[in-house]
C-alpha cells in the first residue's frame, strides 16, 4: 500500500515474506548422517556398562565408520514481516524512516535432535522481532548576507541515522543449552546422586556401576548424537530482575534416563541495540572544479553505551551436590560497552 500525505511525504506499509525449502543441510544433522548412533544403544540397560565409557563407533549401524555425512537439502526457514516506510524530500529536509516487525523461523541446527527434524524448528538467531531506522539530511541554508561572515556560517548541511533493534534470540545463539556444564554430577538412572567432589565414596558400587554414573548425553539417552537439554521448570523471561534477561531458577537437571529438555527453547530475546550518529559539513568553493570539505562527524553522539552479555553470563552450570543452577549470574548482564567517537575530516577535491 502506498499512499501520499500532506507535507510532501509518502507513506508506504507492506507486508514481506517468504519460504525457503529444500536448502543444504551438511550439518551432520538430520538427513545428513546416515550411520548416527541410535537412541538407547548405548545405555546401561543395553549395554551393562558404564555407557561414558563406551566407544560410539561401534555402536552405530555401519560399523568400522564414525559419522557417514552426505550432502542433502532437507532444510527450511519462513520470513514474514510488516514493514512501513514514511518519506519526506521538500526544500531543505530530507528525511527518511522505517520500522519492520517480523519473525524469522526455521531449522535452527538440524544435530540438536538429528532423528527428528521437526525438533529443531524455532526462532533463527537472525531473528529481529523490531527494527526501526531514521536517516536525515538538512541544508542549514544561509542565515546571514554578509559575504566575509557566509563564508564560514552558510552551506552547512546537517546528516544523521539513528537506529533501534530488538536484541537477538539468545538461546538460538548459544546452542539451547547455553553450555550445559554438569560439572561431573551424578546419577543412579533415577535421581540426582548427591556428592561434594564427584568421587566413588558417594556412589554404592562405585562410579560406573549400575548405582551411579556421570549426567551425559550418551548416559540419560544413550546416544551421542542428540545434545542433552536441561529441564525447563517454568517460563524463562518471566520473574526477571534488573538487567536480567534469563531466570536460572527455570532450569533443572535431567536426572533419570530417558529425560532431557525441551530441543529448541522458547524464544529468549537479549539486549537491544540502539545507536545515534551525527555528521555535519561544508563545501568551500575555490574554483568550479576544486574545493575544500570540512567534515564533523560524531558516532553514538549521545554517548548512550549498552547494555551486552559480551561473552559473559550465558553459560549455564549446575552443581553436583545439590543440582540446582551454581552460575547466580547466568542470564543477568554486568557490563556495557560502547562510546562517543568524534572524528574531524578535512577533504581537498579537485
Amino acid at each position: 500500500m502506498s499512499r501520499r500525505l500532506p507535507w510532501s511525504s509518502l507513506l508506504e506499509v507492506a507486508y514481506v515474506g517468504n519460504s525457503s525449502h529444500d536448502l543444504a543441510n551438511t550439518s551432520n544433522g538430520y538427513g545428513s548422517d546416515i550411520n548416527l548412533v541410535p537412541v538407547g544403544a548405548m545405555s546401561w540397560a543395553t549395554t551393562g556398562k558404564d555407557p561414558n565409557g563406551l566407544t560410539a563407533n561401534n555402536y552405530r549401524p555401519l560399523q568400522g565408520f564414525s559419522d557417514v555425512d552426505l550432502a542433502t537439502n532437507n532444510l527450511y526457514a519462513n520470513y514474514n514481516g510488516m514493514q512501513a516506510t514514511w518519506v519526506r524530500t521538500k526544500g531543505r529536509y530530507t528525511i527518511n524512516m522505517n520500522y519492520t516487525w517480523s519473525r524469522s523461523m526455521g531449522i535452527v541446527n538440524p544435530a540438536l535432535d538429528p532423528f527428528n527434524l521437526s525438533n529443531d524448528y524455532g526462532v533463527l538467531p537472525t531473528d529481529r522481532r523490531h527494527l526501526f531506522n531514521a536517516a536525515y539530511s538538512v541544508e542549514l541554508g544561509n542565515p546571514t548576507h554578509d559575504r566575509v561572515l557566509g563564508a564560514f556560517i552558510n552551506g552547512w548541511q546537517l546528516s544523521g541515522i539513528t537506529q533501534i533493534e530488538s536484541g537477538p534470540n539468545l538461546s538460538a545463539y548459544q546452542g539451547e543449552n547455553f553450555g550445559g556444564n554438569y560439572n561431573g554430577a551424578l546419577t543412579n538412572g533415577t535421581s540426582l546422586v548427591p556428592s561434594s567432589s564427584g568421587g566413588e565414596s558417594s556412589c554404592p558400587g562405585g562410579v560406573g556401576s549400575i548405582n551411579c554414573f556421570a549426567i551425559s548425553n550418551v548416559a540419560l539417552l544413550g546416544t551421542n548424537a542428540i545434545q542433552l537439554n536441561p529441564m525447563l521448570t517454568c517460563n524463562p523471561t518471566s520473574g526477571l530482575g534488573p538487567h536480567q534477561y534469563i531466570n536460572p531458577n527455570c532450569f533443572a537437571l535431567p536426572t533419570k534416563i530417558g529425560q532431557m529438555g525441551p530441543t529448541i527453547l522458547p524464544p529468549i530475546y537479549g539486549p537491544s541495540f540502539f545507536n545515534s550518529d551525527l555528521g555535519l559539513f561544508k563545501n568551500f568553493s575555490f574554483t568550479e572544479q576544486k574545493k575544500l570539505q570540512l567534515r564533523f562527524n560524531a558516532y553514538n553522539f549521545l554517548n548512550h553505551p549498552l547494555w551486552s552479555f559480551n561473552g559473559s553470563n550465558l553459560s549455564l552450570g549446575f552443581s553436583p551436590s545439590t543440582g540446582a543452577v551454581n552460575t547466580p549470574d547466568f542470564g543477568t548482564v554486568t557490563t556495557k560497552q560502547g562510546n562517543r567517537i568524534v572524528q574531524l575530516a578535512v577533504k581537498f577535491l579537485f
